[in-house]
């Protein structure tokens, strides 16, 4: 069994994970850090509330696609276990020598 076949997927994740974190960053450079991470105002309502919609969204966005990975981990991961039981259960089984027969 492999370690979740390729590391393709593991890949992706953190590939968006920093494409999130320099989007974040951007955005947040148009006001700088309120208290506590927050982005503080830029003085345009309308940009901030664009902002702050779209860091919820992305944020959602990596979540569901975290949940994915996973049940795609878990399936791939069932699918090569059921293989590795039905190989095991359909080998042959090797033959069982005959006991020693007592000597009289």
């Amino acid at each position: 069994m492999g370690c979740y076949g390729s590391d393709r997927w593991q890949r992706k994740a953190t590939a968006w994970k920093r494409k999130i974190g320099r989007l974040r960053e951007r955005m947040q450079g148009f006001g700088g850090a309120g208290p506590w991470g927050a982005p503080r105002s830029s003085g345009n309502h309308a940009f901030d509330e664009y902002r702050t919609e779209t860091l919820r969204r992305l944020e959602e966005e990596q979540r569901e696609f975290r949940d994915f990975l996973d049940r795609l981990r878990f399936a791939k991961d069932k699918s090569e276990f059921d293989q590795f039981m039905a190989e095991r259960r359909n080998r042959p089984q090797p033959p069982v020598p005959p006991a020693p027969q007592p000597q009289s």
